[in-house]
């Protein structure tokens, strides 16, 4: 009888570490992130991978509800210091959040710190009522309808206004790509009073009795400047952020990060994989002249000729960047400022990027002889 119950316990504690083992394996397997984009401010992407798959987006989706309220109070429909009443509907809202009590009344500015920074859900949904006029459905539509407005309505999809799992809000999850993130963040750029509040590590409510901490650890490393985070069990770890190191304009999105650190790990390393391999380049200054065109009967030799605006570009650290002229031979004074001599356009590795016209900038006299003897003529 003693044997078997040995036997029994040996068993069962073979069958307790098998099944502890397998779970370790299956969580090593999980891949370290699902997806990722690094692209600059112009729509132009160096790295990618699995772009276009839809994955849970988590409190990613709390940039579009931002957005959305900017648009609000842009068009005059809510201000930036409307009271908003907190109520049962706004209070009922799970996960990461700020303080509230019932019939408080708290400022739309003060809301949108809180979902920006602090990525509070209770924030997201006051925010969404208020500018739904009251109806949360009302204000997803209004997102999804801007989704469209921006060609990303088969990119994006919204269900919530905060990004909060399906077990809690009975809704579908809200879903996008990697890619449709990285194109939403580049409208984001758009609203400097949104770029403002997400760039801040910490900042106050409520009359400075309330701090807020923002949820991006990154923020200063690498030239990044904002914008945000998400996580829940489904989506895990989401981020996006925006840099400006070097001039270089860019935005990297990670979805799907096995871990915060892993997730965070990822955006340095593809920002120091950028930097390594491309710079922007100024390739065209609207105070230096393009090219200098002779002059016939002036005080001057030459004129300078000028594109009408600056020009740079994120290019290959070795790439081969040419400016080709079309323009007059020699010119006869008088010339008048702004008088268009001609154009040019600029190559990068023999693909025209960019063209523009050549302008005088200063009036050039012409000789008082000349004109005596054009007179005699």
């Amino acid at each position: 009888m003693k044997k078997i119950v040995v036997v029994f316990i040996l068993i069962a504690s073979t069958l307790s570490f098998s099944k502890s083992t397998q779970s370790k394996i299956a969580k090593d397997n999980i891949p370290d992130y699902r997806a990722y984009v690094l692209g600059d401010d112009e729509g132009n992407v160096f790295y990618q991978e699995n772009s276009t798959q839809k994955y849970p987006l988590a409190s990613v989706t709390k940039v579009m509800t931002i957005l959305v309220t900017l648009d609000e109070i842009r068009k005059g429909n809510i201000g930036l210091y409307d009271e908003v009443t907190v109520d049962w509907e706004i209070l009922s809202v799970g996960g990461s959040s700020i303080p509230m009590k019932s019939g408080e009344k708290l400022t739309v500015l003060d809301l949108l710190k809180s979902a920006a920074i602090k990525s509070a859900n209770n924030a997201a949904y006051a925010l969404a009522k208020h500018s739904g006029k009251g109806s949360i459905p009302r204000f997803i539509d209004m997102m999804n309808a801007k989704a469209k407005s921006l060609g990303l309505e088969n990119e994006l999809e919204f269900y919530t206004p905060a990004g909060l799992p399906d077990h809690m809000t009975r809704k579908k999850l809200d879903m996008g790509t990697a890619n449709g993130i990285y194109k939403l963040s580049m409208e984001a750029l758009k609203y400097p009073e949104y770029i403002a509040i997400a760039s801040q590590k910490t900042a106050e409510i409520k009359d400075g009795s309330y701090k807020l901490k923002s949820t991006i650890h990154l923020l200063g490393k690498e030239g990044i400047y904002g914008l945000k985070t998400g996580y829940h069990t489904k989506s895990r770890f989401n981020i996006v952020v925006l840099s400006d190191k070097d001039n270089a304009n860019i935005v990297t999105v990670v979805m799907g990060g096995k871990s915060s650190k892993i997730r965070d790990s990822k955006i340095l390393e593809l920002n120091e994989k950028f930097h390594e391999n491309y710079k922007n380049k100024d390739i065209i200054k609207e105070n230096v002249p393009v090219i200098s065109i002779p002059i016939i009967g002036g005080y001057v030799s030459e004129a300078k000729a000028y594109g009408t605006k600056s020009f740079s570009k994120v290019v290959k650290k070795d790439a081969d960047i040419s400016i080709i002229t079309e323009r007059e031979k020699s010119l006869l004074t008088p010339i008048k400022a702004g008088t268009v001599v001609g154009n040019y356009k600029v190559l990068v590795n023999g693909e025209a990027v960019f063209k523009d016209r050549l302008i005088i900038k200063k009036d050039i006299e012409r000789k008082k002889f000349i004109d005596k003897i054009m007179d005699i003529f």
